[in-house]
């Protein structure tokens, strides 16, 4: 059994190996010569537990526990994307993603460090030395940030909408709202409103309407 395991072992090696091989070989023919080789020491490492990462349900759990009452779901979704791609940056040995120059002491610790440590036990042998308290500062920064800009606080997107006669402009959460939105403000409506565009900001609650024909 044992010898089975190890000769298993020596495959996957091999076959890992091989695949850094690659990369360093297609590098070199688009004139990339040595990106390849900047994070081969730990990509190998990395390709073995890739499957590493921070406990997406106990931590959901700890930010519903501290942050519950200020932010949302997608706000936790947000937080934990961010901090799993950082993770795996890290065990990939590649550049990690920076947050904004800010000091220590105006970071608010929402999640104490000690509940943060006990979340990463898991990953310690994974880590390079010393990227646990990096790894910690950075979600520290990234929950912050959310706190300070919830999600759901983010301005509704901007819809135009064209009728057979008008342009209507409006804000809202969805289609939805925005056709709603245009009805009551606008009640000679006729025909199927069209959306155009999505996006940018607009004053809450207004809508602004365009004559097609002027």
């Amino acid at each position: 059994m044992t010898q089975s395991i190890s000769s298993d072992t020596s495959v996957e090696t091999t076959k890992n190996q091989h695949l850094i091989e690659l990369v360093a070989a297609e590098d070199a023919a688009n004139g990339e010569v040595g990106c390849g080789r900047l994070a081969s020491s730990n990509f190998l490492a990395y390709l073995n537990n890739r499957s590493i990462n921070i406990d997406d349900e106990n931590f959901r759990s700890l930010l519903n526990l501290h942050l519950g009452d200020i932010l949302t779901e997608r706000d936790f979704d947000s937080i934990i994307s961010k901090v799993s791609c950082y993770i795996e940056s890290v065990v990939a040995g590649t550049k990690v993603p920076t947050t904004s120059a800010r000091s220590q002491t105006e970071i608010v610790e929402h999640i104490p460090t000690s509940e943060l440590q006990k979340l990463l036990q898991t990953l310690t042998e994974f880590l390079p030395n010393g990227k646990e308290a990096r790894i910690i500062e950075y979600i520290h920064t990234i929950i912050h940030k959310a706190v300070l800009q919830p999600r759901h606080t983010w301005p509704h997107p901007i819809w135009v909408l064209k009728s057979e006669e008008k342009i209507y402009i409006t804000q809202s959460a969805t289609l939805e709202e925005a056709i709603t939105q245009v009805k009551v403000q606008y009640k000679d409506v006729s025909g199927e409103l069209e959306v155009v565009k999505v996006g940018g900001v607009l004053a809450p609650n207004q809508v602004i309407a365009l004559d097609l024909n002027n």
